[in-house]
């Protein structure tokens, strides 16, 4: 029986490769760099992890708050909760990161693949859940197609980003209340 990993070498696995990425990016981090920045050997690194882009991807991944789609019958709290909660909170330094995804994309596709089908599609598609299950139960107006709601939310924090402005919980906040006028169905009295 294979011993379990221990939380303090994954941690150090991670903030090891988070800091080599800020500071060399993708194409210059090493696998031998994160572990001697760790302070582990390659054995422990290649134990985890198959190569650089599935550590990238973890480490991008660890910005994210998580998030699932559970069922709480009430759509406007599940998306809110959704919206609010699961973007980054240091929206700048995960932009910053994704950034050095699409800047290596040309060189090393293989990095943005496993960020695109390990962290961004699998959250997209818990939105996309959501916001579906919210047009089943009538809540959100079905002339828009779900993929293009989940693209009006997600907009407006990377262009905030990129702009140097706030994205904090009161901004998101607002934001997804704004959202939700457009997006929601009228009911009729």
């Amino acid at each position: 029986m294979a011993r379990p990993f221990d939380p303090r070498v994954d941690a150090a696995i991670t903030e090891a490769a988070r800091a080599l990425l800020v500071e060399q990016g993708f194409a210059r981090m090493s696998m031998d760099a994160v572990a001697a920045r760790a302070g582990v050997g390659k054995p422990a690194l290649y134990r985890r992890f198959s190569g650089k882009p599935e550590l990238v991807a973890t480490v991008i991944a660890d910005f994210l708050p998580p998030l699932d789609a559970p069922d709480l019958g009430d759509t406007h709290a599940e998306l809110r909760r959704a919206a609010v909660d699961g973007f980054p909170v240091d929206g700048a330094a995960y932009v910053g990161l994704i950034g050095g995804l699409i800047a290596e994309q040309e060189r090393h596709p293989e990095l943005i693949e496993a960020f695109r089908v390990n962290l961004l599609l699998p959250r997209r598609a818990i939105g996309q859940t959501l916001i579906e299950r919210g047009q089943r139960r009538g809540d959100i107006r079905r002339d828009i197609e779900a993929e293009a709601a989940l693209d009006l939310f997600s907009g407006p924090f990377l262009a905030r980003v990129f702009a140097g402005a706030d994205t904090g919980g009161r901004w998101r906040s607002r934001a997804f209340e704004t959202w939700w006028r457009i997006v929601r169905e009228r009911k009729t009295p």
